[in-house]
């Protein structure tokens, strides 16, 4: 709880809103998805916490398909399900146990508050499953500092191009022709 506090802390005085981007792509997911008030019913009604709206907004601003939801998230992939009703929605314990092989998915959610999974693997593996410009988040990076680890493993890979540390989830984009490049912004 302390590291999560002192965690949060540091992110407030780190991060920053659409007015210090200087990447049109991550501006124009600020501005036209996260921060837009569109969804304002679907949030008053069938969301209670203000992280499981992204999720809801980025599969209906990228118009996601293939969706893959890890861990024990049923109330996500509900909600995944009515942001693109005509999806695919696979949801998963373990990824790494189940054969999803011959799907490519374009947007991948994973809740790493779940001490079970192995995000680092679970990750390496997702990317030979991913579409060229698939989106992952990822929920609660600074949970403990094995999440914030896994974390800063992740948006280090060469495969990554534009990662946001939304504090209570991160985002990862393999956005191919994109200038690699990391974001620390308040969602």
């Amino acid at each position: 709880m302390l590291y999560t506090l002192k965690s949060y802390i540091k992110f407030i005085l780190k991060s920053t809103n659409e007015h210090g981007v200087h990447s049109p792509f991550v501006y124009s997911l600020l501005t036209k998805c996260i921060y837009n008030k569109q969804h304002k019913d679907t949030k008053k009604h069938l969301i209670s916490k203000k992280k499981q709206i992204i999720p809801y907004k980025i599969a209906s601003y990228f118009k996601s398909n293939e969706i893959l939801v890890v861990g024990n998230s049923k109330n996500t992939a509900s909600l995944l399900s009515l942001a693109r009703p005509n999806s695919s929605v696979t949801v998963v314990e373990d990824f790494l146990e189940t054969q999803t092989v011959n799907k490519h998915f374009d947007l991948v959610y994973v809740d790493s508050t779940n001490s079970n999974i192995n995000v680092v693997t679970l990750f390496e593996k997702m990317l030979r499953s991913a579409q060229k410009n698939c989106v992952f988040i990822f929920e609660g990076i600074y949970t403990n500092t094995a999440n914030t680890k896994v974390w800063q493993h992740m948006i280090a890979s060469q495969d990554v191009t534009v990662s946001i540390d939304g504090f209570y989830c991160g985002l990862i984009f393999l956005k191919k022709g994109q200038e690699k490049q990391h974001f620390t912004l308040r969602l």
